[in-house]
């Protein structure tokens, strides 16, 4: 991969979006680059969204709140509440402290906002933007793909709702932000073609919505790498129709295996780079025994390497 990607994406970047199909290593991936961005000496908030149980705490040991709490030099955490960010919002809407004292304590408004299609997702939007003014680099553990593009598509919705009036201003202001050079989305993908095939499908939808900003950029997670030859995989196929005993069968079984993991690494980042334009770096799949810690540190070593920190830099234990 030429290391330009992630250098300029955590050096030049303001809001980095995290987002891929489920259980891709999504969050791990977020966690990593929050720290690279922090080590990097950029003032860093990673968020969650309204996570009624926050994931980064586990990798960070705090629990996330909606005022950023502090958890290494340069790096908090957030998790953006929705009773938390409409303050800001009707504050932004209503610069006049008591009228907003009174929005906030009506119980009908919050009902309203509850029934309202997308009232959350805006008011939500209007806290990252907060938040991206305040920090240097925000970057954002997303929901999984559909929901990602649901909830940036909010501002297109709320355009087309409030054709004037405050709203409709503070919505293209966000939406200024979000197609800038300087936000960026990063899909986290699988070597598994129905992977990839969401993968590729969000960004299209992505595109053809106009929420993306600066150069899309795509991780590919659990890669194998590769090691095996074309004469060591042609040897492998001839050993598999010959008759062998069980140890050196279970030894063929388990070359091939190997084999067919490389070549659907190699089919996917052939398709990954065709269309996004750069070629995805492949991290191998972690071990650190399911420490989220550990995880997301080797994680953050293997992507590290691209913008020039070395592995104790990267470490904070």
């Amino acid at each position: 991969m030429d290391a330009g990607v992630m250098t300029g994406l955590l050096k030049s970047s303001k809001l980095i979006m995290v987002t891929g199909k489920g259980g891709t290593g999504k969050t791990t991936f977020a966690c990593a680059l929050a720290l690279l961005g922090a080590r990097l000496g950029r003032r860093t908030v990673l968020c969650e969204i309204d996570n009624q149980r926050p994931s980064c705490g586990a990798v960070f040991g705090r629990v996330p709140r909606f005022e950023p709490v502090d958890v290494l030099p340069n790096l908090s955490l957030s998790n953006i509440e929705f009773t938390g960010s409409l303050e800001g919002f009707i504050e932004q809407m209503v610069p006049m402290p008591r009228v907003v004292r009174l929005v906030l304590e009506n119980k009908m408004v919050h009902r309203f906002l509850d029934f309202t299609p997308g009232s959350r997702e805006l008011v939500i939007m209007s806290r990252l933007g907060a938040l991206c003014d305040q920090n240097d680099l925000v970057v954002v553990d997303m929901p999984a793909s559909g929901h990602a593009f649901s909830l940036l598509d909010i501002l297109r919705s709320a355009r087309g709702l409030f054709r004037s009036g405050p709203v409709r201003a503070h919505a293209e202001h966000l939406t200024e932000r979000l197609r800038a050079a300087t936000s960026r989305l990063v899909f986290v993908a699988l070597p598994e073609e129905m992977v990839v095939n969401e993968t590729l499908e969000t960004m299209d939808r992505m595109a053809a919505a106009s929420l993306i900003g600066g150069p899309p950029v795509v991780l590919l997670n659990r890669a194998t790498l590769p090691s095996l030859t074309t004469d060591e995989r042609s040897l492998l196929a001839r050993l598999a129709e010959q008759p062998l005993d069980p140890v050196a069968r279970e030894f063929v079984r388990a070359g091939r295996w190997e084999d067919r993991l490389e070549q659907a690494t190699k089919t996917s980042v052939d398709r990954l780079r065709e269309r996004f334009g750069h070629e995805p770096p492949l991290i191998p799949p972690a071990g650190g025994g399911g420490v989220p810690r550990e995880i997301v540190t080797t994680v953050a070593v293997h992507l590290g390497r691209q913008v020039g920190l070395t592995r104790r830099e990267v470490q904070w234990t």
